[in-house]
């Protein structure tokens, strides 16, 4: 005897198409929702990491200052890497001579790496030897 009968309707178990696809435009509105909240946290963690580089160099400026008479023109004479300590952003000096309030003066930049150069909100972060900060995005006040 066949376990089919004709004329008896057997529950059918599983997934069907429908509820799928709803799992499918459920999964998509929280990722399109999550992602971008996502993303802008992990620029401003970064972000953090090259403001805090930038004020380590410039607190080892001072000392070389007080030690030499004059600020470091490179960041191995401060015994600091060229980059953050996560590779987020890149970190140069600059000692500059003219328009400064004293003999010489400096100015920092932290120069985005990686996946940080599409921060259009910030860009490049700065810092100078008068403790001004700055960002060379669209919204520097934001970036401090």
């Amino acid at each position: 005897m066949s376990r089919y009968s004709p004329g008896v309707r057997h529950r059918q178990r599983g997934v069907t198409l429908m509820e799928l696809m709803i799992v499918v435009v459920i999964v998509g509105i929280l990722a399109s929702v999550g992602y971008p909240a996502y993303r802008e946290h992990s620029l401003r963690a970064a972000r953090s990491e090259g403001r805090g580089a930038l004020l380590a160099a410039a607190s080892r400026q001072e000392q070389f200052f007080l030690d030499n008479k004059s600020y470091a023109d490179d960041l191995a004479d401060l015994a600091l890497p060229a980059n953050t300590e996560h590779d987020k952003y890149q970190i140069t000096v600059d000692a500059e001579t003219g328009d400064c309030p004293i003999e010489s003066c400096y100015a920092l930049t932290a120069t985005p790496l990686g996946r940080q150069l599409d921060d259009t909100v910030c860009g490049n972060l700065t810092l100078n030897s008068n403790g001004t900060k700055g960002a060379s995005g669209a919204e520097p006040a934001a970036c401090w």
